[in-house]
């Protein structure tokens, strides 16, 4: 095992199976997938399994009970892109790797099988169902030796392929840096869908001025530009404009998201959107 797969499992495994219970990242919370019978709502009844037909229709809230499942289907996908090689504190794949052992593990403990899928603009690699704890260790191995250069993620693509190639409802969490605009709708119809945005602070407000030769780590492309304010604030305001796009899709589909930076501790941030 390479030196960064073992610091990265070793910090994970620190905080899922420490002994302080507050440090677990809360249990993911499925809703079932078979419906049982209706009940009238009570006090601390989940207010999103009201069913509001019959609500309207008998003048008091009732709610749909669902039928208890013995393990949750998780599936952790990841968009493949070159601009995951980017970081200025640590790369956006190796805190992208560090959230797929957290978010693997912590299903793992709670005894529920994970499926792990990589896509760009198409399904690069699938690990099939497990519970065993080797298999992520290989995962996030394969993930931090993987080549993302000159690879370009499509999200929309992503999307579809997750709707139609997983047929079981899953909770779904999509991992990647989130730099193009899809409609996640369905897919958030369908499943649980949580998305978790990488990111490095740099990426989003370049503090430097002057004239620089960049690559594109998508395209491979080099460029010139003369990076001064006017520029700067132009490309933070697309970038803002981006991500509030996607704040306002997440909030209207009920999809739980988070953004991670390079230089934050993925746990915490995980922990806040599972609970």
């Amino acid at each position: 095992m390479k030196g960064k797969t073992k610091e990265i499992l070793i910090r994970t495994k620190r905080r899922l199976f420490g002994q302080n219970i507050g440090n677990n990242i809360s249990k993911f919370q499925g809703n079932g997938i078979d419906f049982a019978e209706l009940k009238e709502y009570g006090y601390g009844d989940d207010v999103r399994k009201i069913n509001w037909n019959v609500t309207a229709r008998e003048q008091k809230p009732y709610i749909n009970v669902f039928n208890e499942e013995r393990e949750l289907n998780i599936v952790l996908g990841l968009a493949i892109s070159g601009s995951l090689y980017f970081g200025s504190v640590r790369q956006k794949q190796e805190v992208a790797a560090e959230i797929l052992a957290l978010l693997g593990l912590s299903a793992i403990k709670n005894s529920d099988r994970v499926t792990t899928i990589l896509f760009d603009e198409a399904e690069v690699r699938r690990y099939k169902p497990t519970k065993s704890q080797n298999t992520i260790y290989a995962q996030v191995e394969e993930l931090l030796s993987f080549d993302t250069l000159h690879r370009k993620s499509d999200l929309q693509a992503f999307a579809d392929h997750l709707l139609h190639t997983v047929r079981q409802r899953s909770i779904v969490v999509m991992i990647g840096d989130f730099r193009s605009f899809a409609d996640l709708s369905l897919l958030g119809a369908r499943h649980e869908l949580y998305t978790v945005i990488v990111r490095d602070r740099f990426e989003e407000d370049p503090d430097i001025e002057g004239s620089w030769r960049i690559e594109d780590p998508v395209s491979g492309e080099a460029h010139s530009i003369d990076l001064d304010d006017i520029l700067r604030r132009n490309y933070k305001s697309e970038i803002e404009r981006l991500d509030e796009n996607w704040r306002e899709h997440f909030l209207k589909n009920r999809i739980g998201f988070t953004k991670i930076y390079t230089d934050e501790d993925p746990f915490l941030k995980l922990r806040e959107m599972l609970k």
